[in-house]
């Protein structure tokens, strides 16, 4: 059993940022902003259909000379949403988001997205175990 302290729900970041599937580039750019968060799930009818990071409008949309304003959230989100269970061990998150070749994993509770974990927040937790170590 996993130790409930290294569990990946408790270094997730939430509640979880949304954006309509209909939003423009541009809209999900000010909400990020405005909230200092680096990536948005994008949903359709209540349901989470994709993730929009600020990779994507690097390379998507500003490398490509493209006008934010007129794309859609859905033509530049990454899809599905990779996500892992809350209740799995921390390490496990990390190597998945390596293998994987993502900075952002959706955190699922029975099945629905509650939280978001980045490479920021791997950061952390790898820095403070890091000084725990060198204490010894």
């Amino acid at each position: 059993m996993t130790d409930i302290l290294e569990e990946v729900g408790n270094f997730m970041s939430s509640p979880v940022l949304r954006i309509d599937s209909e939003a423009s580039v541009q809209d999900a750019a000010i909400l990020m902003e405005q909230n200092h968060v680096g990536s948005l799930i994008v949903e359709q009818y209540g349901e989470d259909i994709g993730i929009l990071t600020e990779r994507d409008f690097t390379q998507k949309v500003l490398s490509k000379g493209k006008n934010p304003e007129e794309i859609k959230a859905t033509e530049i989100m990454s899809f599905p949403v990779k996500s892992m269970d809350r209740y799995m061990p921390i390490e496990e998150a990390n190597r998945y988001m390596q293998k994987n070749k993502i900075r952002h994993l959706g955190i699922t509770d029975d099945d629905k997205i509650v939280g978001i974990l980045s490479i920021k927040d791997l950061v952390a937790y790898y820095s403070k175990d890091f000084r725990v170590r060198e204490d010894f």
